[in-house]
This record gives C-alpha cells, structure tokens and sequence, in this order.
C-alpha cells in the first residue's frame, strides 16, 4: 500500500521550533498590556533599531540570496524604524549615539539567512495586530511612529506568502534554518532585556514612576 503521509514541510518545522521563544518574547515585550506606555514604546523602537541595522546589513551582504528572494531590498525595516524614531523626537545626532547590538546571528549562510528572516517577516506579519492597538493605546499610526509595525501596509499579507513561497522554493538546509530563526529569537530577546524592553523590567519603572507622583518622600500618599 502507497504512503500517503505527506512530508512535514520547513514552513511548519521552523512554527514548531521557534513557537517556545515567539512566544516568551511576545510575553515579555508586554506590547499589547493596558500599561504600556510612549516611555516604553519609544525604548522598544530605540532597541529594534539598534538590532534589525546590524542584522539587515548581515542579511543583505548574503550575495546569492536575491537569487530567491528578489524582493530583497523592499523588505527592509531599518528606514522605518528611524522615520519612528525621528517622529517620537529622536535627532540625528540623538540616533548616532543609540547603542547597536553585537551578537546577532551568523546568517552569512544563505539557509541561516532565510531562518532570520523568516522571524523578521513573520513579526511584520504580526505588526498588523499591534499597530491597531497602538492606534487606539497611544494614538500612534504610520505618520507619527509606528510606520514599523505598519509594515507593508495593506500589502503585508500577500508580502508574507510571497516570503512563504520563497522560502519553500529555495528548498536550502532545514537543520541551518530552523537553528539560525531559533538563535534570531534568543539574541533578539536578550538585546531587549539588556534594553529595558522586558515586561519585568517595565513593570517596575512604571511604579517607580507612579510612586514617584503619587507619594512623599517619606512613602505618605500625596493628596
């Protein structure tokens, strides 16, 4: 009798593997929680761009990768993420001093390079969750600092299942792809914590702050 199982594809095997740490960093970046705040938005996308710069210019210094993914240079975050920052009052000179992270995955290796990817597009594809709730949280849209999580726009979808195709048609080492978007999860989520972008961490600037104004120096309620 024929097999007729069909073979897990790499699109479900990178889901399953990288979907432990999607969703502790999801948890920990707190961006859906009724306290986040501009404060902690503004560090976030202080801390992307200090992550995605570096990776991108990794990523795209792969020669033989526009060879699958053509649209290459079109899936770029980093000019978005200033066109933010410079919106929430970050200057030129302000930029020129953010901090850049140093360990980012090694994805000269064009299947490492697709397993990055697959977590910087798959978090596109979910920026269109978040900007709805930025919108209505902090009254922030494409035009005055979250072009980021806009992403595509309403081309986000069909970008993703481009990527989707992409990726399944290069048909590159399962074993380096699925261990290079693992590595992008765990180095971006250390970069962030290292950042102050951690739900722990937030939570407690944010009552240092509401203790600061809610209470005299001797712990005694203000009025």
């Amino acid at each position: 009798m024929m097999n007729t199982i069909k073979p897990i594809s790499i699109l479900n095997e990178l889901k399953e593997a990288t979907w432990p740490y999607h969703e502790r960093l999801e948890k920990n970046m707190n961006l859906l929680s009724p306290g986040f705040l501009r404060t902690d938005y503004l560090r976030l996308i202080k801390a992307f761009w200090g992550y995605y710069g570096p990776l991108e210019a990794r990523i795209a210094g792969v020669a033989e990768l526009k060879a699958w993914l053509p649209d290459l240079d079109r899936r770029a975050k980093l000019t978005l993420l200033e066109s933010d920052l410079r919106a929430l009052g970050i200057d030129a000179e302000a930029l020129a001093q953010l901090p850049i992270c140093r360990e980012i995955p090694d994805c000269t290796h064009p299947a490492a390079a697709f397993g990055c990817l697959y977590v910087l597009e798959g978090a596109t594809l979910g920026g269109q969750v978040i900007i709805r709730h930025l919108h209505n949280a902090l009254n922030l849209d494409a035009h005055n600092g979250a072009a980021f999580f806009t992403g595509y726009g309403e081309a986000t979808g069909a970008m993703w299942q481009t990527f989707r195709l992409q990726l399944t048609a290069a048909g590159l080492d399962k074993t380096i792809q699925i261990s290079s978007a693992c590595e992008t999860f765990m180095t971006l989520e250390r970069w962030l914590k290292q950042n102050g972008c951690h739900a722990k961490l937030i939570s407690d600037v944010t009552h240092r702050a509401v203790e600061s104004q809610c209470c005299s120096p001797d712990g005694a309620l203000r009025a």
